[in-house]
């Protein structure tokens, strides 16, 4: 059994660890390999890739995502053995909370470990909808003199501070205005397109942007505005999953996300 770090010439392999129900994962291990905030790795026995996974680090904080064994390699430890060693790879002088959004069958590996339940997501699924917004003229392309209101809704949003990646996509991202200021952000290039408001109507107004591309939802459970807005939409709860937490537990605002970015960000 040998760890290593993933390079290019292994990510088209990958197709074998998918998931099923999970958007393609080899997009986000090219993005993972090119970007230094990520470190991601493999296990890999004989001439198989058997387990995968990244961390993705903030300045004091740290997500693990995608981690993924492969069925033919379940129920050896190496799914334990893969986050022991993610974790093991971090800077324990600069990060001081490890996240993970765990999946009913890794709950279990990650509590051993040391993880404690946050709060939960929740995963909803509908139908691609096309609505008109109520004020389209609040809707506008990202501006540089709004850079820091947006850096500062986010922090409030995760309790992070994201900005260094966060930066690299900016430019992409779509400000929701009310009365001139920043009630929320879209970004619709960056992975799963997340979503993050303090203002409801200003949530579900990016919302509708998103439904018309994308017909599924994750957000923290504590987003009423969210949920009830799908609902009337006739999206479905499709089940739920945990974000847990290892280490120092931070203030935030769980109900600001209206869709998370998922592997990019954690």
């Amino acid at each position: 059994m040998k760890i290593q770090t993933i390079d290019s010439r292994d990510i088209d392999l990958l197709n074998i660890l998918q998931p099923q129900g999970w958007e393609d994962i080899r997009p986000y291990f090219y993005y993972y390999i090119s970007s230094p905030s990520c470190d991601p790795i493999k296990i890999s026995i004989g001439n198989k890739i058997a387990a995968v996974g990244t961390t993705i680090r903030h300045p004091d904080t740290a997500w693990l995502a995608h981690v993924i064994v492969h069925p033919d390699f379940r129920n050896q430890g190496l799914g334990q053995k893969l986050t022991e060693a993610l974790i093991g790879r971090l800077d324990y002088e600069k990060i001081k909370t490890v996240y993970l959004d765990a999946t009913d069958m890794g709950f279990p590996v990650y509590r051993k470990i040391g993880f404690e339940v946050e709060t939960e997501y929740i995963h909803l699924d509908g139908e691609l909808i096309n609505q008109n917004l109520k004020d389209p003229a609040a809707v506008i392309p990202f501006q540089e003199k709004y850079r820091d209101k947006i850096l500062q809704l986010d922090k409030q949003t995760s309790g992070e501070n994201r900005g260094l990646i966060i930066n690299d996509h900016l430019k992409s991202s779509l400000i929701y205005l009310k009365e001139g200021i920043v009630s929320g952000v879209y970004f619709p290039h960056f992975f799963e397109q997340a979503i993050i408001a303090n203002d409801p109507e200003a949530g579900t107004e990016l919302m509708k942007l998103r439904m018309r591309i994308k017909n599924k939802f994750r957000f923290p459970l504590g987003n009423q505005s969210g949920i009830n807005f799908l609902i009337q939409n006739n999206y479905q709860k499709m089940r739920t999953s945990r974000k847990m937490i290892l280490g120092l537990r931070r203030e935030y605002f769980g109900e600001f996300n209206y869709n998370r970015i998922s592997g990019g960000l954690g």
